[in-house]
């Protein structure tokens, strides 16, 4: 078969790959006098993300924009003036998004990231995943 051909094959050959097992450790030395609560977010993510058959329209935009005062001495009188320029600029006003899924290129570990509020910056630790083959291939 042609080269293209083959490559589609193999990809669609390709087996799949599920998480079997998650486990994180997270040791806090000293130990604290009081409970903290900690919340964690493991995202299996793509890192290929797509924004596609984007429509574009003119949409008045500010531009600019200036205000004058103008006061009197001794008096409460005042005389305000304020301008603003619009002018027609391109926004995106609907768009498709494609986001290339998890796993098109496995990993075993994972950036996961720990919030603690004791007035201290983030703390990050690792987060491990191992993956087992799926029964069936991917379907082309």
């Amino acid at each position: 078969p042609p080269l293209p051909f083959r490559n589609h094959l193999v990809l669609a050959l390709r087996p799949r790959m599920l998480p079997v097992v998650f486990g994180e450790t997270i040791e806090v030395d000293p130990e604290p006098t009081h409970e903290i609560r900690c919340n964690s977010e493991v995202q299996y993510a793509s890192e290929r993300h797509f924004q596609d058959k984007v429509f574009y329209a003119q949409v008045p935009t500010v531009t600019g924009y200036s205000e004058t005062i103008v006061a009197a001495p001794n008096c409460t009188w005042r005389s305000f003036r304020s301008q603003l320029t619009l002018e027609p600029r391109p926004r995106a006003l609907l768009f498709r998004s494609t986001t290339i899924i998890f796993p098109k290129r496995a990993r075993s570990c994972f950036r996961t990231t720990l919030c603690c509020s004791l007035g201290r910056p983030r703390c990050s630790f690792t987060a491990s995943v191992q993956l087992r083959l799926c029964g069936s291939p991917v379907a082309p």
